[in-house]
């Protein structure tokens, strides 16, 4: 899949812009605030429907405008397609090709994006919730059906929520809950552990071939039994809800399951999140994107590859190991930095380059 044009209309500080993309590396460089991530979070809006940096609509619109504008022209390697995202104040739309899709799964089949951006080396330092939230993306960009399996899981437990806050509580509606959960959790379950099997398999020489050294390995622990089938791992999950259903009613809120797992990772046998200087959590961040990028290439998936920041976020060193090697991996790449050479100087692949001032794209 290769982003072949990119239009982006009223989005943060980007009136007009509408630059071609067709090329390996597409580099967007200039001085800071100048609105070169602005474009990099466009690419992910239209990829996400979403932005990396903000929940909230309004942020998004060019101050004075009433709507943000994203269009892309994609080659997905047979057709091409014209995605749109439109934002409002109160809302977000999507088509394909003028109209829109009938359900999201079939968005998404069209487009899909990795990023890597400084914040996300909170992934190695911060809490459970930032790494099973990567694991989660990580399911979805291999398979969208994931997207469905995660909602019903997070449906499930707000409406239990709900219930528990309730008083008197109603311990019968809570039991239908529950056998409706551990259902889902293990489905949930199941999934996560079969991505991060899969992101296994390339994350420690990823890590290796970026960070120069080091022996990095992840596992996913989880509150259910190890097991590959539903029904085993589903009735586990119905005895701790029962175990704590009466913790749970006196305090308010779902205390076990699937969404206080954790995605642990080590260095050299050691807790990445306790010891990993700097450094090291950045190259550890970027081969768990990098995995989750080949993960879902071997499913069929070629999500496009966003880098936030290349300038400052890697010593030279790691920058020349992360450029040489995103060229042997055959993808779209879209780079922001203040330096455009630290691109050119590292490859042969195909490059176009953006200078971005002021909200202005030339090149």
């Amino acid at each position: 899949m290769k982003l072949l044009r990119l239009s982006v209309r009223d989005w943060r500080n980007l009136p007009e812009v509408d630059v071609e993309c067709d090329a390996d590396f597409v580099v967007f460089w200039g001085d800071n605030a100048q609105g070169k991530t602005n474009l990099l979070e466009a690419v992910y809006g239209l990829a996400t429907l979403k932005s990396f940096r903000t929940r909230k609509n309004r942020e998004l619109v060019r101050w004075g405008a009433d709507r943000a504008l994203v269009k892309g022209r994609i080659h997905d390697g047979h057709v091409e397609r014209e995605l749109k995202l439109e934002v409002t104040h109160k809302s977000r739309s999507a088509t394909i090709d003028g109209k829109p899709p009938r359900v999201l799964r079939e968005y998404f089949d069209g487009i899909r994006a990795v990023l890597f951006a400084p914040e996300d080396v909170a992934i190695v330092r911060g809490a459970p919730d930032l790494r099973r939230a990567f694991v989660d993306r990580a399911a979805f960009t291999a398979s969208s059906t994931f997207l469905e399996v995660a909602q019903l899981h997070r449906r499930l437990l707000d409406q239990k929520a709900a219930l528990l806050r309730r008083f008197p509580a109603d311990r019968v509606q809570l039991s239908i809950f529950d056998e409706q959960l551990a259902q889902a959790g293990a489905h949930l379950v199941l999934r996560r552990r079969r991505i991060v099997g899969e992101l296994d398999e390339r994350f420690g020489e990823l890590h290796s071939r970026i960070s120069g050294h080091g022996d990095s390995t992840m596992r996913y622990r989880s509150c259910l039994p190890a097991g590959d089938e539903v029904e085993p791992l589903a009735a586990a999950y119905l005895a701790l809800l029962e175990q704590s259903r009466d913790g749970d009613i006196e305090r308010g809120a779902n205390r076990v399951g699937p969404q206080r797992d954790d995605l642990v990772l080590q260095l050299d046998e050691k807790s990445a999140r306790n010891f990993a200087s700097q450094g090291q959590a950045r190259s550890v961040v970027l081969a768990l994107k990098l995995s989750e990028l080949l993960a879902a290439r071997e499913r069929g998936a070629r999500p496009l590859f966003l880098l936030d920041d290349l300038s400052s976020e890697l010593d030279r060193l790691r920058r020349g190991r992360l450029v040489e090697l995103l060229s042997d991996l055959d993808l779209q790449c879209f780079v922001t930095t203040t330096d455009p050479s630290v691109v050119a100087a590292g490859t042969s692949a195909d490059v176009r380059s953006y200078e971005v001032e002021n909200g202005g794209v030339t090149g």
